[in-house]
């Protein structure tokens, strides 16, 4: 078998299709340098991530070079590979990542670490970087678990530290220059010497060029590095988000995402200093995008995906100093065609009820105030600046804007915390409640602090799990007393594991091999996760993760992190610490000065940010892109299209999606649905299963514009991916039935292995059936297991061919009350029920109309 025949075979067929609009694909033997740009979790996941959109922007803007795509697999696929002996291969070209130059990972979260080592042995790569040669690719962690990436140091070549926009073209350069391939040069340096000299880049680390040891009592004793002048890693920055490159055509899924809408970054980093952040470190200085650049970037990437939503990246969106008037410029040009807008990170006291009105006006998304604790005092020790009156203020706008429902979010084992504190999050809850009438229910989600490296409190050790399990346990006892308060958490002993590796050391590798090995894999996953493998691969390897995660770390102790240099000083962050034992707030330097962090403050740029931009607020405004007048003709039209190739795997609403998005691209104007939640006018006929192909596909749209069924036709099958294509189209009068309604018969053809049903044997089961009055079975759906008499719903069964090894079925099957039945579950009651893996191919041949 090869990659092809495995999707047939998986649950979710169109997160391994590749080829969706927007991808790239190189004629590899052309390109010097191949990069498998990897994601350690599914494709809904990965795909949801704007750094690997970048990264592979960036590097498929050169002749020289090609990145792929590559995901975790999910088990079905998985044992599949295995079981065909297949190694795990890229989106685009099916390429094994043993061929590609490098591999590089996105290090998202610590609970992905073993399918990093789950990928690299599915892709034929040996999982100790000691252990692999010279033809072998270098493996490349970037993103935020690369500022303590000591846990993966003996499965990595090589870390990006910072910005990957800022180093990854001339990483690729230098790896060029040193294999002998940027010229004629017969230069091929030997993978310990490339490895050296890449050390040479800002941002570079290499775990191998730095020894570490031990003291008696389990503490780093001292960190060495191996090569001269190479004593620590600087983070690697890119100071200009303006000319920094940024995707404008990015890959349009079939499937829906994780954050399936178009994401630009308003702004990267943060100056409130919260105490438990380590984003507001490690992406420090702040830098802006100018609302001018932001609205070319968006009007182009809108233009290029037909994307129906926008989300204004940033750690705190509400801070942007144009937000008001940026978000109000956007709607102007976009609302219109439905397009909303969302902020993904809002502070209460950010929140004003202009921003609430522009970010309503097409959808009333979804809002999540990060509280994260339930008194001022406890807020105070964090460095979260915000008072009460700033949550009711902040909800009393968001009610007053028409939304009644809200999603907080809170923390709980912080430093110093009491019970008090835990009950103010109850308080905080109710007292909203009673305050807000129109608010109808919350939805609170409560997290375990995990310290993190590089930040205040990564001296303090982690909450015991019981100590944590008994403060859950006491708020979902008072939360269930409130039925419009849903409370969701976070499992404990997931957070536990995530603060053993956030302030681990190299010791451990060997514990991720050995849960590797054990079956750990997808542990970021409540329903995957087993925390007794973990503690089997803890004593194996006789490490105990306490020492890691709750154990308060000595000021003169050695980090082990502490040669990965972020530009804030470590001085700075233990008087931070030491400010939050006293319950003092710090300043934020945007507003009140530099606070002498460690940053260079004329790289800063940012003081008093927010008044300097008067004039650019007053230019956002008045902003207006030019846009065509939308014609008041409406129409609705009927489309017969083809769904063929590798489109034969994606589902109902896949299908939907694709179009819909299509037309946008089109710029053929749908009509929308009222309301909150508005939803294009696109009607389809009965859903076609999952891998059966057909030319006789229909769809209703209703349309704004006065445009010729040529144009309709021809716009779309340029937006549309291979294998969806609009064979014809004819206005329809309003009020004209559906397709659904008046489908009267559906004809399919099924070829099956010949080898395993024989044409009499078939003949004498489909005879048998037509003998027979009522024929009951389960149909299984969504809402459960319901029995049906099929009888009357098949018109005709019947062989129509029998040549080599093919065995060809024509099945006509009735519409009655809705209903149209699917050919393999017919075929599983009359046949066989593992009749699937027979099945070589299943085609729609056509449909009949009723007459009235």
């Amino acid at each position: 078998m090869n990659y092809k025949d495995l999707i047939e075979l998986v649950q979710k067929p169109s997160r391994y299709i590749g080829k969706e609009v927007n991808s790239v694909h190189k004629d590899l033997s052309k390109v010097k340098t191949k990069i498998a740009l990897i994601f350690p979790d599914l494709y809904e996941m990965g795909m949801s991530h704007l750094g690997l959109k970048i990264l592979y922007h960036i590097i498929n803007l050169r002749d020289d070079a090609a990145a792929e795509r590559v995901f975790a697999p999910d088990t079905d696929y998985e044992e599949l590979l295995l079981k065909n002996n297949l190694p795990l291969a890229s989106l685009e070209s099916s390429i094994p990542l043993n061929q590609f130059d490098m591999l590089g990972f996105t290090l998202q979260y610590e609970l992905s670490y073993t399918n990093i080592l789950n990928i690299l042995k599915l892709g034929g790569i040996p999982l100790r970087q000691a252990d692999r040669g010279d033809n072998t690719p270098l493996v490349i962690g970037g993103g935020p678990c690369v500022f303590n990436p000591e846990p993966l140091s003996d499965f990595f070549d090589l870390f990006v530290i910072g910005d990957g926009e800022e180093i990854v073209s001339e990483l690729i350069d230098k790896y060029q220059k040193l294999k002998g391939i940027a010229s004629a040069s017969p230069r091929n340096d030997s993978r310990k010497e490339i490895l050296k000299n890449l050390s040479d880049i800002e941002g570079i680390y290499v775990p191998s060029l730095f020894s570490v040891s031990y003291k008696d009592d389990n503490t780093i004793e001292k960190i060495v590095s191996l090569k001269e002048g190479y004593n620590s890693v600087k983070k690697r920055t890119i100071y200009d988000l303006n000319s920094s490159p940024y995707p404008t055509s990015q890959i349009v899924p079939y499937t829906s995402l994780i954050h399936d809408r178009v994401s630009v970054e308003i702004d990267r980093g943060c100056t409130h200093g919260c105490r438990f952040c380590q984003a507001g470190i490690i992406y420090r200085p702040l830098r802006e995008r100018t609302p001018q650049k932001v609205e070319e970037l968006l009007q182009e990437t809108l233009k290029n995906t037909g994307y129906e939503e926008i989300s204004l990246g940033s750690l705190s969106s509400g801070d942007y100093c144009n937000i008001t008037p940026l978000a109000k410029a956007i709607m102007n040009k976009f609302e219109k065609d439905k397009i909303s807008i969302s902020l993904p990170s809002l502070r209460p006291d950010t929140l004003n009820q202009e921003l609430l009105k522009e970010i309503g006006r097409v959808r009333k998304t979804g809002f999540t105030i990060a509280i994260e604790a339930g008194t001022q005092r406890m807020r105070d020790i964090i460095n979260k600046k915000i008072k009460e009156e700033d949550i009711f203020s902040a909800v009393n706008s968001i009610a007053s804007s028409g939304w009644d429902s809200l999603k907080l979010y809170f923390m709980i084992g912080l430093p110093y915390e009491t019970d008090d504190d835990i009950e103010g999050i109850y308080n905080i809850c109710n007292q909203i409640l009673k305050r807000e009438k129109r608010i109808k229910n919350i939805n609170v989600g409560i997290s375990s602090l995990v310290p993190k490296a590089h930040t205040p409190f990564q001296w303090v050790g982690q909450e015991g799990m019981d100590s944590l399990k008994r403060k859950l346990g006491y708020l979902h006892k008072k939360f269930k007393t409130n039925r419009k308060i849903n409370m969701k958490w976070h499992k404990v002993e997931i957070s536990f594991l995530e603060g053993v590796f956030a302030r681990g050391d190299r010791r451990l590798g060997k514990v991720l091999e050995a849960a590797h090995e054990i079956g750990c894999k997808f542990d970021g996953w409540t329903e995957r996760f087993d925390f007794n493998k973990w503690m089997a691969a803890f004593n194996r390897c006789g490490i105990n993760p306490e020492f890691y995660a709750n154990r308060n770390i000595n000021k003169d102790e050695t980090l082990p992190w502490g040669h990965i240099k972020t530009g804030v000083s470590k001085k700075f962050l233990y008087k931070e610490f030491e400010a939050s034992v006293k319950d003092m707030l710090s300043s934020d330097c945007r507003y009140e000065g530099c606070i002498g962090c460690g940053l260079d403050p004329s790289r800063c740029k940012i003081q008093d940010a927010r008044y300097k931009m008067q004039d650019a607020r007053l230019a956002t405004c008045n902003l207006h892109i030019a846009t065509p007048a939308r014609s008041p003709v409406q129409s609705r039209v009927r489309i017969r299209y083809e769904k063929n190739g590798d489109m034969k795997f994606l589902s109902h609403l896949e299908v939907g999606r694709t179009f819909s998005r299509a037309f946008r691209r089109a710029g053929i104007h749908l009509q929308y649905s009222e309301g909150y939640h508005p939803h294009p006018k696109i009607a389809f006929g009965f859903a076609l299963p999952v891998g059966i192909e057909s030319s006789w596909e229909y769809f209703d749209a209703e349309l704004n514009g006065n445009l010729k069924i040529d144009e309709i036709i021809n716009k779309l099958n340029t937006e549309l991916p291979s294998g969806l294509k609009a064979i014809s189209a004819e206005f329809i009068p309003h009020g004209t039935r559906s397709i659904s309604d008046i489908t009267n018969r559906v004809k399919f053809l099924i070829s099956l292995q010949s080898a395993l049903y024989s044409q009499q044997s078939a003949e004498e089961r489909f005879k048998d059936f037509f003998l027979q009055d009522r024929v009951i079975i389960d149909r299984i759906r969504k809402d459960g297991v319901k029995k049906i008499d099929i009888k009357p719903l098949i018109e005709s069964i019947k062989i129509i061919g029998h040549e080599r090894e093919l065995l060809k079925i024509e099945m006509v099957f009735n519409v009655l009350n809705g209903t149209l039945l699917q050919p393999i579950e017919v075929l599983q009651n009359l046949l066989s029920p593992n009749i699937g893996t027979s099945v070589l191919l299943m085609e729609k041949t056509g449909v009949e109309w009723r007459k009235n």
